[in-house]
């Protein structure tokens, strides 16, 4: 298994995943890492509705993802992590998979977010997430919403 990239984009999939993405890192299975969204029939018809033909999707708990990860069970295959905010990230490194490295795309406003890129807003709750990815894991954090744009790391801002 190849993982392509670890993005948190809280919109999943969508026009920039689908249009950009996708055929950039030639992906062939997308995994939404969320332990809402497994549970949620409705939002998994949606988003299998949204997936191209030319990926799988595989929508699994953090949990599960970990193990699933860690036994390689995607060999050969090129795989997008999505989740839609950090804490998924965070439940898969404390179930013993973890990420070198985050690219964040879309963080919509939210009740006391603060702004830290054009179209990044982070939480009290999901700073302490990328704090704790950041300072107990050594992940790092880039910004970066399509390919074209460049990549920027945003490390700094998570580090205490």
């Amino acid at each position: 298994m190849a993982i392509v990239d670890v993005r948190i984009d809280d919109r999943l999939i969508h026009g920039q995943v689908v249009g950009f993405w996708i055929p950039h890192f030639n992906v062939e299975r997308i995994a939404i890492v969320d332990d809402v969204i497994v549970n949620d029939e409705a939002r998994k018809t949606a988003l299998k509705f949204g997936t191209p033909a030319r990926s799988k999707l595989s929508i699994f708990s953090p949990e599960k993802a970990a193990d699933k990860f860690i036994r390689k069970i995607d060999e050969g295959i090129r795989v997008l992590i999505l989740c839609n905010r950090p804490k998924p990230i965070l439940e898969m490194a404390k179930n013993g998979y973890v990420v070198n490295e985050i690219t964040i795309g879309n963080m919509s406003t939210k009740d006391d977010a603060k702004q830290i890129k054009k179209t990044v807003f982070v939480s009290p709750e999901e700073k302490a997430d990328f704090e704790e990815l950041v300072n107990t894991y050594g992940v790092k954090v880039f910004s970066q919403m399509v390919p074209s744009e460049p990549r920027e790391e945003i490390t700094e801002d998570f580090k205490k």
